[in-house]
């Protein structure tokens, strides 16, 4: 008997060529009816016997596409209806009511769209706009929704006969490609010069590229604009523009992003395991971290073990990659400061670094910078979550009550979050909110995602850091709105974002990174938590030191070396830190002589730049991270003997283990055997936390979180240290371990709260 079944399928299932899928699929069942984008999703009207329809459901949910993302499907049978349908038709899109459809993030280009750009008896031929249904850019030109291309920065290019026809063919891939666009009718390449302080067009098209090329080879920086915002981009094998770079960009150690031709390039400098050839291949095509296979590029990366590569992801990519095999593309923006997404004002930042630029007339309406990843095994470290990511949703288990959260996140690396029914929609990236320009990207993004996803936060939470950007405007917003506001240590929020990922209400929870505002307003990061639901204890932490000279101490690491050399063998101080290297080092002694109260820190990544400052490794971090991340390059992972350290009352006393550490360098035993040691001695610490915090609560959950987790090398120990026990340990898989995963954990304990 003839029917008529109304499907209702949310998530990502606008922008991913998934109405035409729908056509496709229908017209091999025979379905009659049409498929519409809609404010929640996709909607679909299928008229066939019941049986028909119930397989031709279960044929779009097994063969979606590999872009999209379904969270939930309805459907509903209508013995009686009004319209028989003679065909199966895309219908116009509609919006009734409030959105909560989803946007796809940017895909990388399409292997069949990079093979036409490079076939010049293609009409596509290198053009460096060419996309279709399966790939191009989407968050970053999506204005609106639904997903049409009078809602995106596309719709001022008018599409040519031959792109409509294309638009308008059910076979065809580009079937209602928004994006579609060829030589004749989409954007166009300009090759931009600064002269005499003016932006002044040279060349147009493909002259514009070929000009390009020419720059790059002789030696010189050109910023191009790429899907999310602009690159600095230069010869990666020329040391001496990589220099220029590195002082006109104030980065005199802090590694640079490459972008090889191929698999081939990045196999002749890096070890590639099956999972990272995948990622770097895949659709997201993101930065990701390798073990170097020799020095080469160690200009690029000094001192640290890996380099960080991605392959072309836009057609623009490809033909510069005809007459490259590897270059420098690092993000455009001045240090610390936010990506340049908008052509006059990075004419105006990025002046002084270059005067050439590669750009185009589209516009970027969502800036995005390039996503890093790094792999333990087949584990995934998210290191910065942006292009290719963003904007994917995480799903979280359905409660009882599930109210619209706006989670502030943190300021190192700011990025905050959403929730809405059963999903939360994290924002991309944001840089340090200490800096103006990511403060109003900050507040860019928050607009746009409530706008684009029609959210209305019912309530709010924050760090608890009173100081924060993140937790002052999350203040504001809830007096405005007139909204709850709840505040979450910053730790805590670290291993709830963890809970959140893996659906755990009890986790025994590990949580180190550099800095957090402590409960009792110390500086923590080495904390140790027993978490039941809303209830959280402070099992156990680093033993506190106090924290002279505020925040200079995490930009020079000697300075956490001297306190904890004069906590602990105060006798060896001349000989580590001789006051003729460290003129200052005298008054920080007297300093610590005479500190019995103040600001104290509990901080493991503070621990971790000690260690490095004293093995002579890092005395002074020209970036974040810099002296464990050189530390960790030292580390042979098959190394298991472990310093000495003590736990009790809740304190973790590593006077041992500094003292070891102290007769191993002295005694002149390789640096890599003392790494190796302090790193098997952290993982150690771990599990004899685990069993104790166990012990006492029954749990054997372990959720670890924070900024020291980024290190791979450590992660590796501790996978092999928990194998084959008793315990269940959970890593973060789809946000970062850093700051960036924080606000993830803040939803998760409102979420709990409020059940």
């Amino acid at each position: 008997m003839m029917q008529q079944a109304e499907i209702v399928l949310r998530g990502i299932v606008q922008g991913v060529g998934f109405r035409p899928f729908v056509k496709r699929t229908a017209l091999k069942h025979n379905i009659k009816g049409l498929v519409e984008n809609r404010e929640f999703g996709v909607k679909i009207v299928a008229q066939a016997d019941k049986e028909t329809i119930e397989k031709f459901l279960d044929d779009i949910l097994k063969n979606a596409p590999d872009v999209s993302t379904i969270l939930s499907s309805q459907i509903e049978f209508i013995e009686s209806y009004d319209k028989e349908f003679t065909t199966f038709s895309i219908a116009p899109s509609r919006k009734e009511g409030n959105v909560s459809a989803l946007i796809p993030p940017d895909i990388a280009t399409c292997d069949i769209c990079s093979q036409e750009v490079m076939d010049s008896g293609d009409r596509h031929f290198s053009y460096p706009f060419t996309n279709c249904t399966n790939c191009g850019p989407r968050f970053s030109i999506i204005q609106s929704i639904p997903y049409d291309r009078t809602n995106t920065t596309m719709k001022k290019f008018i599409m040519c006969e031959d792109c409509k026809r294309e638009y308008t063919t059910v076979a065809d891939r580009r079937y209602h490609a928004q994006p579609n666009a060829c030589p004749k009718c989409g954007p166009e390449l300009r090759f931009v010069e600064i002269i005499d302080k003016e932006p002044t067009i040279i060349a147009m098209r493909q002259e514009a590229l070929d000009t390009t090329i020419d720059i790059l080879r002789k030696g010189k920086i050109v910023a191009i604009k790429g899907i999310g915002g602009y690159h600095l981009v230069c010869d990666a094998k020329n040391k001496d523009v990589v220099d220029t770079l590195r002082q006109l960009k104030h980065r005199p150690q802090k590694p640079f992003a490459l972008m090889a031709r191929d698999l081939e390039v990045v196999q002749e400098y890096c070890q590639l395991s099956s999972q990272e050839e995948k990622m770097l291949s895949g659709q997201q095509k993101p930065i990701v971290l390798l073990q170097k296979k020799n020095q080469e590029l160690e200009h690029i990366a000094p001192g640290v073990k890996n380099l960080g590569f991605m392959l072309p992801y836009t057609p623009l990519h490809y033909l510069i990659f005809r007459h490259f095999h590897l270059l420098i593309f690092t993000s455009g923006n001045i240090s610390e400061e936010a990506l340049e997404n908008r052509d006059l004002s990075a004419y105006e930042h990025l002046s002084r670094i270059t005067k050439y630029y590669l750009t185009y007339n589209r516009e970027i309406f969502n800036r995005i910078d390039d996503s890093i990843v790094t792999y333990v095994g087949n584990q995934r470290i998210l290191i910065r979550k942006a292009r290719g990511f963003i904007p994917k949703p995480i799903k979280l288990d359905e409660m009882q009550v599930m109210p619209q959260i706006f989670a502030a996140g943190a300021d190192m690396k700011g990025s905050f979050g959403l929730t809405k029914h059963d999903i939360f929609l994290g924002s991309q990236y944001l840089g340090d909110l200490g800096f103006a320009s990511n403060s109003e990207f900050y507040e860019e993004s928050l607009g746009y995602f409530k706008s684009i996803f029609g959210m209305e936060p019912e309530v709010v939470i924050a760090d608890a850091h009173p100081n924060y950007f993140s937790t002052q405007f999350a203040k504001e917003y809830a007096s405005e709105k007139e909204l709850p506001i709840h505040y979450l240590q910053h730790h805590e929020a670290h291993i709830y974002s963890v809970m959140a990922e893996h659906n755990l209400q009890k986790a025994l929870g590990i949580s180190f990174d550099g800095t957090g505002y402590g409960n009792d307003g110390q500086i923590w990061g080495g904390e140790c938590f027993i978490v039941d639901k809303n209830h959280v204890e402070r099992f156990s932490h680093l033993a506190y030191k106090p924290l002279i000279s505020g925040e200079k101490v995490a930009q020079e690491p000697w300075r956490m070396a001297l306190i904890y050399l004069h906590s602990c063998c105060p006798d060896k101080i001349g000989r580590l830190i001789p006051a003729s290297k460290f003129p200052q080092r005298d008054l920080l002694v007297h300093q610590l002589e005479r500190a019995h109260t103040g600001i104290m820190t509990s901080s493991i990544g503070r621990l971790f730049d000690a260690v490095a400052s004293i093995l002579d490794v890092c005395h002074y971090n020209t970036y974040e991270g810099e002296a464990p991340m050189k530390l960790e390059a030292l580390v042979d992972v098959t190394y298991a003997d472990s310093y000495g350290y003590e736990i009790s009352n809740g304190i973790i006393d590593p006077t041992n283990m500094i003292n070891e550490i102290v007769e191993d360098f002295i005694r002149k035993k390789p640096v890599e055997i003392i790494a190796s040691r302090f790193h098997f001695t952290i993982a150690r610490m771990i599990y004899d936390l685990c069993k104790k915090m166990s012990a006492v609560s029954n749990i054997r959950d372990v959720a670890i979180s924070g900024g020291v987790f980024q290190n791979s090398v450590l992660i590796h120990i501790l996978k092999n240290l928990f194998a084959d026990t008793e315990y269940i340990v959970h890593f973060n898989e789809n946000v970062p371990p850093n700051d960036a995963g924080i606000a993830l954990g803040q939803a998760y304990s409102c979420l709990l709260k409020e059940n």
